[in-house]
């Protein structure tokens, strides 16, 4: 059987649609592209806890894609992570608090990478939990807590009799959280008292050894990045806003990290205890393997965000912040 033109451009056309890879392949040819037309260099990361582990594997990944550049992380804190970049011992700082007056006027670039929240915890082992559960405590009373120099009790946190002594812990690195915590409570990080730890999971260690105690850490630190359930012997503690000693609706504590996540998007979480998390250097970024691993992370490197137990960037705030690059 003899074809016509029209039939023969027809079943061309067919093939040639058929064969049109889709995003998903598209984005593998495009890093396969890229990796061909590899970028060559090295540069240093420091700074905060709550992104050292997805800065890890972000940096582990496009080291596999780009061979030829090497990339060092180290996790102290946001302050030493600043502190590295103001002395040029590192390019890229994780920050998990804003900025202050003064950093912003020594020309300190920043990007958005993720979201994150910081949440009070007790121990899921507390007598009082119920009580806790029921009533929460007040910013008033925390705020008590967390500055005065006597020892306050569980009894005056929720107006009971108990005697027994609220086991305050703090953070006593240069943290964002800190710092977070701290702004909720109308204060600076320099003001909180309690004993004193380094990192998420010493906080997280010493409230799941004592059944007394209070502290508060991020997020993806009070719930488990593959499961998003709780971690053992940890309840995120709820705060009467309202101060009506009842917890409502609004008031409840999320229970697994992906509803932690969609309050915190949908505003359910007061906005003074939520941050962006974001890297900062002296300047905007020059360096051609610097710019490509930014650009890396807001893009294929923004489903990992979410398995880490961060809050991911939505379309808006990715599409602003690729356009900072250029």
């Amino acid at each position: 059987m003899r074809l016509n033109k029209t039939t023969i451009f027809l079943l061309c056309l067919v093939i040639l649609l058929g064969c049109k890879p889709r995003k998903s392949e598209q984005s593998q040819i495009k890093l396969a592209t890229e990796s061909k037309n590899d970028i060559s260099g090295s540069f240093t990361i420091s700074g905060a806890y709550a992104l050292y582990p997805l800065v890890k594997k972000w940096c582990n990944d496009f080291m596999n894609i780009h061979p030829s550049v090497k990339i060092i992380v180290t996790k102290g804190g946001t302050g030493l992570g600043i502190d590295d970049l103001q002395a040029k011992k590192n390019q890229l700082a994780m920050i998990s608090r804003p900025l202050t007056d003064e950093e912003q006027t020594e020309g300190i670039w920043v990007v958005p990478v993720a979201k994150e929240g910081v949440a009070p915890i007790v121990n899921l082992r507390n007598p009082y939990l119920k009580r806790i559960l029921a009533r929460g405590i007040n910013p008033e009373k925390l705020i008590k807590l967390y500055t005065r120099s006597e020892t306050m009790t569980w009894g005056e946190l929720l107006d009971t009799t108990s005697k027994e002594k609220a086991i305050v812990y703090t953070r006593g690195d240069e943290s964002g959280a800190a710092v977070v915590w701290a702004n909720f409570l109308w204060k600076e990080s320099t003001d909180l008292k309690g004993t004193k730890v380094v990192g998420d999971e010493e906080m997280i260690k010493s409230i799941q050894g004592n059944q007394f105690a209070i502290g508060y850490c991020n997020f993806a630190y009070a719930f488990d990045s593959i499961t998003g359930e709780r971690i053992k012997d940890i309840q995120v503690m709820p705060i009467d806003l309202d101060f009506d000693k009842n917890i409502d609706k609004k008031e409840i504590p999320f229970t697994n990290i992906n509803k932690a996540h969609r309050g915190l998007w949908l505003g359910y979480y007061p906005k003074n205890l939520t941050r962006e998390l974001t890297f900062g250097s002296l300047g905007k970024p020059t360096d051609p393997a610097i710019l490509a691993f930014l650009n890396y992370i807001l893009t294929t490197g923004q489903a990992d965000v979410a398995s880490s137990g961060l809050c991911e960037l939505n379309d808006v705030y990715i599409k602003n912040a690729l356009n900072t690059l250029r």
